[in-house]
């Protein structure tokens, strides 16, 4: 066999044989990625210390694997990850005494980083109780504020990626302050006051007129209203030797619907209407005696409208109502019809709406 020829069988030997070598570390990959959230505790056996920090870390979740340091000579940086890589655990955890208490190595493999902070002791005898789970509990809340880092928009690299368990372990509530607060009630008074334009087709021209509101609404949805209407001006008829003027004034009360929204708050009102008409020049009503310059009469009406909120209890509102007299008011001559009033009414109205209560 020359040496060409035994080139590719070389090579496929070789990758044959790289492939049992891979597999162990493919394996352990596998085994990392799905490996419970474990810290390491470096400590001797028994140690009441470190069993107090054991007891600490399962109590929020975590699983604890104790390890000997008894291999692993002095505290470092790098003795401490090989411990945290052989346990296949997340972080790793050292206490050594020191002159005024404790010294704490944490290695944590989810940012990359190594934390050293001396804790000194508190009053009472070196070996009280109480003193222990003080300074367990100060230890792991130290761990705590690592892991925590990797809730940061741009998390520190570390050598193992943070897994959906340690993000809800750790995962930090939203402060009471930053909540969505519910908004305020909405005033159950509210008094409106809009100028408007009175309009009904029919031959008369449209009339300015002053509506001031008033609404009472002991439920979100439910209300009762009231509103009147002041003529400012008069609805004119001219023609060659005729005039004619009408003044209108409604006045009504019914039943106020609306929802409730943090900025529009549409309406709608249902009720009756007093309807009062003052003319001068000639005006003959049909249902009243001839001659009349004045009449008063009821019709329903249906309000439409829509209010933004500034603030709770400031708003700006447009309304549009719609009525109808059912024996609308004509005017005439003896020979002529002119015009009618009534059928329908229609006034329009924009304004502010002001709240109490």
């Amino acid at each position: 066999m020359t040496r060409r020829s035994r080139a590719p069988l070389l090579l496929a030997l070789a990758a044959l044989a790289a492939v049992p070598s891979l597999a162990p570390h493919a394996r352990a990959d596998e085994a990392r990625e799905g490996a419970p959230s474990t810290i390491a505790v470096v400590c001797p056996p028994g140690d009441r210390f470190g069993l107090r920090v054991v007891a600490e870390l399962e109590s929020l979740g975590f699983r604890a694997a104790i390890l000997d340091p008894a291999a692993d000579g002095p505290a470092s940086r790098a003795s401490l990850e090989a411990s945290a890589r052989e346990a296949g655990a997340i972080a790793a955890i050292r206490a050594v005494p020191s002159g005024r208490g404790v010294e704490v190595w944490i290695a944590d493999r989810v940012t990359g980083k190594t934390v050293l902070r001396e804790m000194a002791h508190g009053a009472g005898n070196a070996g009280a109780p109480d003193r222990d789970a003080a300074l367990a509990l100060r230890v792991v809340e130290l761990l705590r504020a690592s892991l925590l880092e990797t809730s940061l928009p741009a998390p520190p690299p570390g050598e193992l990626p943070a897994t959906p368990e340690i993000r809800e372990k750790l995962r930090v509530p939203a402060p009471a302050a930053l909540a969505a607060a519910p908004s305020p009630p909405s005033p159950a008074l509210r008094v409106s006051l809009a100028p408007g334009a009175l309009l009904s087709p029919g031959g008369l021209g449209a009339a300015a007129s002053l509506d001031l509101g008033l609404a009472v609404m002991p439920s979100e949805h439910v209300g009762v209203v009231a509103f009147a209407a002041f003529p400012l001006t008069s609805a004119r008829l001219e023609q060659p030797q005729l005039s004619v003027d009408l003044s209108v004034q409604l006045t009504g009360a019914g039943v106020r619907f609306t929802t409730r929204a943090d900025r529009w708050a549409p309406s709608a009102d249902i009720g009756l209407a007093v309807v009062s008409l003052q003319g001068a020049g000639m005006v003959v009503t049909s249902g009243f005696s001839d001659g009349d310059s004045s009449a008063m009469t009821l019709a329903p009406f249906m309000r439409l409208g829509l209010a933004f909120a500034v603030t709770p209890s400031f708003r700006l509102r447009a309304d549009v109502l719609a009525s109808v007299v059912a024996q609308g008011v004509s005017f005439q001559t003896v020979e002529h019809h002119i015009a009618t009033w009534g059928r329908p009414i229609m006034l329009s109205s924009g304004g502010v709406d002001l709240g109490w209560f």
